[in-house]
């Protein structure tokens, strides 16, 4: 026998089961869980494991308690539910479905979905994977499959090449101290010191003294040296250089023009340049200094599904934090992800998943546990059944299976029943249709 075989409980009622010819057999070890026998729980061993419960072959709702007994007393199998729309308006399959659940397919469903969701969940139930070390460090923020992140990345390597001064221009919390920081790394100066100063947090009176050092004075927090000093031959990173007073920015064009200093000067706004400038909160000098290099981080909203692949890559990065055995993040949790705003960007998605880590109580991380509690609530969303039989899909459509996928192209245009090409045409073309328009996607009501 072979003993790499992943395992797998596939959960039914065998008499009505349908899936038998399209679940993965090859690398894999199956075991029928007949759900009329009642002692599913019994059979479970507790290894690492995939779980298939094939809701089209229950009685419901009499078989329900003994798959919400198998959920809820199964911590190291993780679970994708096979249903169809009619099951997810159901309030008690769409609660399992919800927070026991990692995935569902919805019939009909090719066996590739069908394997690339259970290879997912499989991977999701390892305890010994290789957690991700410095989860708060420049290569973090840059996880992404959009296109502007793939433009923030060619950013930064070309301003690596260079000592020009470079802005990075982004809402709070959207990666702009990470960005410089990469930028520093990939640059000759990564052996020297990457100094930063966050100007909105000084008053006017006291910045310009701790970036310049003005009449030897020292700052209240104890540095005896300026951060210009401080960066010499490095990196000097300015965070809101808007909010420093004119005098000062008037200074700092003359030391960035006259290249005095060995520093590489390396700044952010929240604002872009030319508003700054014509709202006169930026000295027109330095406007014209900063303005020939800039670098524009995309809010977390508009990333799609980088929002799913960086949230993946922060849980793997602090479940270690947990005296849990944290495995993955639920249906509902994915659910918020997808439909939160993200007005605190990618600092905001942190703290959330650090903070769900802790206080989650069981094996999946929940809405609640986010402290989406609103979300908990919701019914699941899914297309109306009007456009199911559509050639194209809608662009919410798009985006929702993209982001369920984790941006995996194959797996999203399986689901949309379209080819992998067409959908990586209409992602490049980035054609949003019109806010509602017919056929968008609906919040079906249980």
């Amino acid at each position: 026998m072979n003993l790499n075989l992943k395992r797998l409980y596939h959960v039914c009622n065998p008499e009505r089961a349908s899936l038998h010819g399209n679940l993965p057999s090859l690398q894999w070890r199956i075991r029928s869980i007949d759900i009329r026998a009642r002692q599913g729980a019994a059979l479970l061993a507790s290894h690492r494991a995939a779980g298939l419960i094939e809701f089209s072959s229950l009685n419901i709702p009499a078989d329900l308690h003994e798959v919400d007994e198998l959920t809820r007393s199964s911590g190291e199998i993780s679970w994708v539910a096979v249903v169809t729309n009619a099951h997810l308006n159901d309030p008690e399959i769409g609660r399992i479905v919800r927070t026991r659940c990692v995935s569902y397919i919805r019939l009909p469903a090719a066996a590739e979905t069908i394997a690339q969701e259970l290879d997912r969940a499989y991977e999701m139930s390892a305890v010994d994977v290789i957690e991700h070390k410095n989860a708060s460090g420049g290569a973090l923020a840059m996880i992404g499959a959009c296109a502007a992140m793939g433009d923030v990345r060619a950013a930064i390597r070309t301003a690596s090449e260079h000592e020009r001064p470079v802005t990075i221009i982004g809402e709070s919390g959207s990666g702009k101290a990470l960005t410089a920081s990469s930028i520093h790394q990939g640059s000759s100066r990564r052996e020297g010191p990457f100094v930063s100063i966050d100007c909105a947090a000084y008053p006017p009176e006291r910045v310009e003294a701790e970036l310049f050092g003005v009449g030897e004075t020292k700052a209240e927090t104890g540095n005896q040296h300026s951060r210009l000093n401080m960066a010499e031959g490095g990196s000097l990173y300015i965070d809101g250089v808007c909010e420093l007073p004119l005098a000062a920015q008037e200074r700092l064009a003359d030391l960035v023009g006259s290249g005095a200093r060995n520093v590489r000067i390396i700044c952010s706004t929240h604002i872009g340049l030319q508003r700054a400038a014509d709202e006169h909160r930026l000295h027109a000098r330095l406007f014209a200094s900063l303005s020939a290099a800039t670098i524009t981080i995309p809010p977390l909203r508009e990333r799609g599904p980088d929002i799913r692949l960086l949230a993946a890559h922060l849980l793997k990065s602090f479940r270690s934090d947990s005296r849990h055995n944290v495995r993955g993040f639920s249906v509902c949790a994915w659910e918020a992800f997808d439909t939160h705003t993200w007005p605190g960007n990618v600092r905001e998605m942190i703290n959330r998943i650090r903070h769900a880590i802790v206080a989650s109580s069981g094996h999946l991380i929940t809405a609640r546990d986010l402290g989406f509690e609103h979300v908990a609530s919701m019914p699941i969303i899914r297309r109306a059944s009007a456009d199911e039989s559509d050639a194209i899909p809608e662009w919410d459509a798009i985006e929702l299976a993209v982001a369920r996928n984790q941006g995996r192209l194959d797996a999203a245009a399986t689901e949309l029943h379209i080819s992998k090409v067409l959908l990586a045409r209409m992602l490049a073309s980035n054609a949003r249709r019109a806010a509602g328009a017919p056929g968008a996607l609906r919040m079906d009501s249980a």
